[in-house]
């Protein structure tokens, strides 16, 4: 199975967007809707729906606690890569997870038994920081802080009794980064803007696409850039918008943070997760 993998709010359902509008005859409704179908693929996750859990739980998911889920997790797993196999006829194909590259009491959340290709996006925290409060409905500060937190978990908004667990920024940008066992492909965010044509390009020829045409690329970017999305959205409304969120389609800035940021929540960001953001390139 692919997979797209990143912290919340760093271009992973651009990823997916791009991915299914990649050789595909879908409108912007049908993508901002995530409507079923052919666009099937758009929805899926490893956290959901809960019934791949469920399958392979003793007792309700609801009395699952955090742990127990991490040792369901692999079972959890070869349920929805049979539902992956039945859509092999829909690649390029993205499965979502905002998990982090961890162990939880020792357990892998992650093996490279079923795990074929991983993108991963990154995008400076510092705006990360500014999408993340106004999708969860959270401050500034609050999302600084959880951004800190190694134990931060996270869920989709549809499935409350499954979370991924995000840990802080930097642990998830370095798990990813460090990554030997699995191919990882980091990209980041900002990149993606500044050149979406080749940088796609390359992810979907790290996924292996065959017959990869540029064309083809440019028209998927073409039907996914961000104001053709808003202009949808506005008119139809968006199912994966947080009920926090006025529009799921924010903005998609890579330096808005500068004008919307508290400076101290700014350097507090800077202070927390300096290392990887000199990494990558962020300070």
């Amino acid at each position: 199975m692919d997979f797209v993998v990143s912290y919340p709010k760093s271009g992973n359902t651009w990823n997916r967007l791009v991915t299914t509008a990649y050789d595909t005859e879908v409108d912007q409704e049908d993508l901002v809707q995530l409507k079923a179908g052919d666009l099937t693929k758009l929805k899926l996750t490893d956290i959901d729906p809960p019934n791949r859990h469920q399958a392979v739980s003793p007792i309700p998911i609801s009395d699952v606690d955090f742990a127990a889920q991490v040792r369901l997790r692999p079972a959890a797993m070869i349920v929805l890569a049979r539902e992956v196999s039945l859509l092999e006829h829909l690649e390029p194909l993205l499965v979502q997870s905002h998990h982090v590259n961890a162990r939880i009491n020792g357990i892998a959340l992650w093996h490279s038994e079923w795990v074929d290709h991983v993108v991963n996006p990154v995008r400076d925290p510092r705006e990360v920081c500014c999408s993340h409060a106004a999708h969860y409905g959270n401050s500034y500060e609050e999302t600084a802080q959880l951004m800190a937190d190694p134990s931060a978990r996270t869920w989709t908004g549809e499935t409350p009794d499954l979370r991924w667990f995000t840990s802080s920024w930097s642990a998830h940008v370095r798990g990813w980064l460090e990554e030997d066992d699995i191919p990882v492909h980091t990209v980041r965010y900002e990149d993606l803007r500044a050149n979406p044509v080749g940088e796609f390009y390359d992810i979907l020829d790290f996924l292996g696409v065959s017959d990869l045409s540029v064309d083809l690329v440019e028209d998927a970017v073409a039907r996914t850039q961000f104001d053709r999305l808003q202009e949808v959205e506005a008119e139809q409304g968006a199912p994966a918008a947080a009920p926090e969120q006025e529009q799921f389609f924010r903005s998609g800035q890579t330096d808005g943070w500068k004008n919307e940021l508290p400076t101290d929540v700014a350097r507090k960001i800077e202070k927390d997760h300096g290392e990887m953001m000199e990494a990558l390139g962020y300070l």
